[in-house]
């Protein structure tokens, strides 16, 4: 992996007093390799985990996001990066991959013709099942967008600093 191939862009922002909880932002641009897929699942699921997600909650956004770049990987134009955007709030975290790749609309299959013992469009399902919105966006052979948003579930003593507590984590 070169390294100017990789793009981390990291922003929290606290502010319990003015209103404003967390929001923590994450960009990344990743090489069209195999490698990148844990790359982008372990930034997500640390930065997740630290801010005090529960696990279970943690395990799915992790599993769908891996279904998100797995696809970036397995259908982007070779040699091309793909493009991983995460925006994390008190809320939820909203998961954008973007890749230029042959987009989804190449294989039009109902239902019922589907092998469901295939692993080819299993990714769709768990996206689809692990997310509370999954919209796959793409336009024929230019590449193709991933968007999913996840409400968050919170560790109960991990509740975030109140005003009285943001003081003490100046110090």
């Amino acid at each position: 992996m070169h390294g100017d191939c990789l793009t981390n862009e990291l922003t929290r922002t606290i502010d319990h007093e003015g209103g404003k909880d967390m929001r923590v932002q994450l960009a990344l641009s990743l090489p069209r390799e195999a490698i990148s897929v844990p790359l982008a699942r372990h930034t997500v699921t640390a930065t997740l985990s630290t801010a005090g997600v529960e696990p279970d909650c943690v395990s799915e956004v992790e599993v769908a996001l891996s279904e998100a770049c797995t696809n970036a990987v397995q259908h982007a134009v070779a040699g091309v990066t793909y493009d991983v955007m995460v925006s994390i709030s008190d809320e939820q975290v909203t998961i954008e991959v973007v890749d230029s790749g042959s987009g989804f609309g190449q294989r039009n299959v109902s239902p019922d013709e589907r092998d469901h013992w295939a692993e080819d469009g299993r990714g769709i399902v768990l996206m689809n099942a692990l997310s509370d919105l999954a919209i796959f966006d793409s336009v024929d052979g230019q590449g193709g967008s991933v968007h999913l948003t996840k409400r968050l579930r919170w560790i109960q003593a991990a509740q975030r600093p109140g005003p009285a507590q943001s003081s003490q984590l100046r110090n």
